[in-house]
């Protein structure tokens, strides 16, 4: 009997357990011949199911390719000599029972992989080829066999192409074709990965090598041979059983998973950017989004994405692109150029004309130009990083205006690289849209203080950072949003303290001509700040200087400083009496300089000492006593003392204080206050140190009455005053001090030489002498003093003119004595002692007035006579309207003392000049208190 009609008679059980064998045999021309020749015995799926069991994963797919052609297009052949290959010997002794045991122990694989159990429109043999390409590799891990046996049949199954493009063909190009070195998964764990995990591993190798030093070369190709073919079978691997009633319902949901793909995509790439931007900018620069894919031929012309998906994505992408732009941290030069770069890409995308470049001058920068306030209702939260994606997103929904803002985000960046202080896009677009005033105002502090600071710049380079600073301010327009003053960086400052911190920053650079140019002569039609600000500004600047200073000489250090910046702009501001008084201030700080000076608990004088003292003068007293021997350089202390009170340390920057010319008739008031204040300071420190002498010609000298109302000034003397209460108060202070000092200077005793001696024939007592100057100082205290004080210095002339009575009895009876003993010695003399003495009648008139002792009331009923004598600039004269010079009023020392004791009646002695001189005051002053008439007016 033949093989074939052996064959015939086998049973189906052992037509199976025969394919069993020559599967496992991988004899596919016996098993061709079988299933031709019993082809009812063997159907489709259980000869697929006993080729997938059976069939050793290691075979050469190329040696079955044409066989499962056949069974794949139901056009089995037995070939050209079946019986050649045919060997029945081993299943034909096989009893009906023992067949049936061993089929029933074959466990055959099902068609359907567990993992594709919800692929419904993959048929049965594309679900053969499907597991058995999962075999091969699980078994064998060739996955470059897998081609082999599914490429001849894509043509076979949409489905069954779908798969190949979107799983196989990623593996193998991540395993075999890019990184053949790299970390391997197999099939099964490959198809398990979803969403970000896939994208991540699919990206990782990239990654990695980016690490380990490449390039950016490969980041576009692996988008478009590893990603976008992946992303091409969203839609199958996220399909599931569903029954047909539900199916149609499931559409939309499987569209947006597809699109969730994408999304995971565009979500890396805006992550990685953060820590990897040029290989982001890479990768968007050469790959052209979603239609940009490498599907390696095997797609034939078909398109994985549809025309509304497409636009869809491509406005995606451009939108990942631009909110990249808003997570570049990075502010060094290559982060800005990678950056310009990506914004050059979304030019492209976008349709836009290309950005200028980096390297561009100031009046070539892009300007803000949008009709619709983007800006206005933004907040910070809208370049968060979740957000940034989103599709309400106004500042990252690609278009005109949002490419706009994002270049202008990114040419702030680079103009403040420009400027020495780098600021990453990221934290300028965070700035824009938090619009916080103080941290505008640090950026801007934190500009300047590093060009300040940095190496000295020209002109031109200064005229070049205002430029970009105006530019930072508004972004080349005048237009802005409501709440803004700016529509730049720095819009929420006005445009005069950008101008002011400029102007600071160029005083600080010594930089004064341009300063001038810019701010103080500015040219027609241009104005930045008003003329007041900029005063104020400079001056501010200089004080600063002077404030810090640590020595007063003004060729050093901080006063050197301030003095350059005056000198350097007071010719610009005449009529200013800040610049006027500041200069004072300078000179008075100067001369004290050179005087030693300690203030409280050590400290040594500084300038601001000045300008925080409520009262500068009194820091001249303080020199004064810590300064031996100062009190004789009265003209340098008087000029000190004068720059002090004209310029107002404390107040030269008061807003209330005039800024107009000094008024010359305040100033000299205050001058002439001043110096009556430093002349009594100067003569108490002379007192001190035990220099009468000094202190007595200080007082006869250089103090005389004031111009203003004194109780002790005749009425008619008050056509001098100002009428002013202002000025009246100005003197008040240095009146105390003068009239206090003329006081001190009476009251003082000086010790009296023990090295002169006295000759009774030539000259005055000493003692007599210094009484005489003591009763002259108090009577210039008399005029000076104000009414409630008369009688304290009355008091002490009472002493003086008591001890001027006791010395002059001492002298008449030394006199007599001495006459009484020159009469006995003479020759011929006789006893007078026995002839009784006559009392001689008391003489009326002048020579009753020199023998007897003035008392105080005598004083006062002479007072008219007297004062008409007075010797002082303030009496009150019938021929003459105007007061007596300071040198022909006051008594003259060449006077002997002699003259004052003896001598013709016709001359007035001293002690009656300082009487009348005191009478004088009294009527002046006692009878101004009492209402009495001046004497030139009793006469009318």
């Amino acid at each position: 009997m033949s093989v074939l009609q052996r064959l015939q008679k086998l049973s189906e059980v052992q037509c199976v357990l025969l394919a069993v064998q020559y599967a496992t045999e991988a004899n596919i021309d016996a098993l061709r011949a079988l299933t031709a020749l019993r082809e009812s015995e063997l159907p489709l799926g259980l000869l697929l199911s006993v080729l997938l069991t059976f069939l050793p994963e290691g075979a050469e797919p190329t040696t079955y390719i044409e066989y499962l052609n056949e069974l794949a297009t139901s056009s089995r052949h037995s070939g050209d000599d079946p019986t050649a290959h045919l060997d029945i010997a081993a299943v034909e002794a096989l009893s009906r029972s023992q067949a049936k045991r061993r089929r029933k122990d074959l466990e055959l694989l099902p068609l359907v992989h567990p993992q594709y159990d919800g692929e419904f429109e993959l048929d049965p043999f594309s679900q053969f080829l499907v597991h058995r390409a999962h075999r091969i590799d699980s078994q064998t891990g060739l996955l470059d066999l897998v081609p082999q046996l599914v490429v001849p049949f894509l043509n076979h199954s949409e489905q069954l192409r779908t798969w190949f493009i979107s799983t196989v063909l990623p593996l193998l190009r991540l395993s075999y074709e890019y990184y053949p070195q790299g970390h391997v998964l197999s099939l099964d764990e490959y198809v398990n990965l979803r969403g970000k995990r896939a994208l991540d591993f699919n990206l990782s190798n990239l990654r990695a090598a980016r690490k380990a030093g490449a390039g950016t070369g490969n980041a576009a190709r692996d988008l478009r041979g590893i990603v976008s073919p992946w992303i091409c079978g969203a839609t199958d691997r996220k399909r599931r059983r569903l029954s047909n009633e539900n199916r149609r319902a499931s559409i939309a949901e499987q569209s947006a998973q597809e699109s969730s793909d994408w999304d995971s995509l565009f979500q890396w790439l805006l992550h990685t950017s953060k820590e990897d931007l040029p290989l982001v900018t890479a990768a968007i620069s050469e790959w052209d989004g979603p239609e940009d894919m490498d599907l390696g031929g095997f797609e034939e012309g078909r398109d994985y994405v549809d025309e509304d998906t497409q636009r869809r994505l491509e406005m995606q992408y451009a939108q990942t692109a631009l909110a990249c732009l808003y997570l570049v941290d990075g502010s060094d030069v290559t982060a800005l150029q990678t950056a310009h770069a990506l914004l050059a890409r979304i030019c492209d995308l976008l349709h836009c004309d290309p950005p200028p470049d980096l390297n561009i001058g100031v009046e070539s920068l892009p300007s803000y130009d949008l009709q619709i306030p983007i800006l206005q209702d933004a907040t910070s939260s809208l370049i968060q990083e979740e957000r940034l994606l989103a599709s309400d997103n106004d500042i990252t929904k690609p278009g005109q205006d949002t490419f706009r803002i994002v270049e202008l985000v990114l040419f702030s960046a680079c103009v403040l690289t420009s400027l020495q202080h780098p600021v990453s896009p990221r934290t300028i677009a965070k700035m824009s849209l938090r619009d916080d005033y103080a941290e505008q105002s640090s950026l801007l502090l934190k500009v300047l203080y590093t060009l300040s600071s940095g190496p000295k710049k020209d002109g031109d380079q200064w005229r070049t950072i205002r430029a970009k600073l105006l530019w930072l301010w508004n972004w080349g327009t005048n237009t802005h949003d409501n709440d803004r003053r700016g529509q730049g960086i720095l819009g929420m400052l006005e445009k005069t303290t950008i101008e002011t911190e400029i102007l600071k920053s160029l005083i600080e650079g010594s930089h004064f001509p341009l300063a001038v140019q810019v701010y103080v002569k500015p040219a027609f039609g241009e104005q930045p700040l008003l003329q007041s600000d900029v005063e104020r500004v400079i001056l501010t600047a200089a004080l600063h200087h002077y404030d810090n200073a640590s020595n007063g000489n003004r060729n050093r250090g901080g006063m050197k400083r301030c003095a350059e910046i005056v000198a350097a702009f007071a010719a610009h501001f005449p009529k200013s009496s800040r610049f006027q008084r500041t200069q004072a201030l300078l000179s008075a700080t100067h001369a004290m300089s050179f005087y030693s000076l300690i203030l409280q608990h050590g400290v040594p004088f500084q300038p601001v000492s000045i300008r925080v003292s409520t009262d500068p003068l009194s820091l001249i007293q303080k020199l004064l006593s810590q300064n031996l021997g100062s009190y004789t350089k009265l003209d340098d202390l008087i000029s000190i003392g004068q720059s002090l009170v004209v310029s107002e340390p404390s107040t030269i920057m008061d807003d209330t204080k005039d800024t107009g010319p000094l008024d010359a008739t305040a100033v000299e008031s205050k001058k002439a206050a001043a110096e009556r204040r430093v002349i009594g300071m100067a003569i108490d420190a002379a007192l001190e140190e035990g220099d009468f002498e000094t202190a007595y010609s200080y007082v006869v000298n250089r103090i005389t009455p004031t111009a203003t109302p004194s109780p002790a000034a005749s009425m008619s003397s008050q056509r001098f005053l100002f009428n002013s209460n202002a000025s009246i108060k100005q003197t008040d202070d240095a009146d105390d001090v003068a009239w206090r000092a003329a006081l001190r200077a009476g009251r003082y005793k000086p010790a009296l030489s023990s090295s002169g001696t006295w000759s009774h024939a030539s000259t005055a007592r000493p003692d007599l002498r210094r009484l005489e100057q003591r009763m002259e100082l108090l009577s210039q205290a008399l005029l000076l003093a104000p009414p409630p004080h008369l009688e304290e210095v009355l008091n002490v002339w009472q002493q003086c003119e008591a001890e001027m009575t006791e010395l002059l009895a001492q002298e008449t009876e030394a006199e007599e004595r001495f006459n009484d003993a020159a009469d006995r010695k003479l020759p011929g003399a006789f006893d007078m002692g026995s002839i009784p003495t006559v009392q001689p009648r008391r003489e009326v008139g002048r020579g009753a007035v020199e023998e007897s002792p003035m008392g105080l009331f005598d004083v006062a009923r002479g007072a008219a006579a007297a004062f008409s004598k007075s010797a002082f600039p303030l009496r009150s004269n019938t021929t003459s309207s105007r007061p007596e010079s300071r040198n022909t009023g006051r008594v003259s020392m060449d006077l002997s003392d002699s003259d004052s004791m003896h001598g013709h009646e016709d001359r007035v002695r001293k002690r009656d000049m300082l009487a009348n001189t005191a009478t004088g005051a009294l009527q002046s002053g006692l009878g101004w208190v009492l209402g009495a008439k001046p004497v030139n007016d009793q006469n009318r």
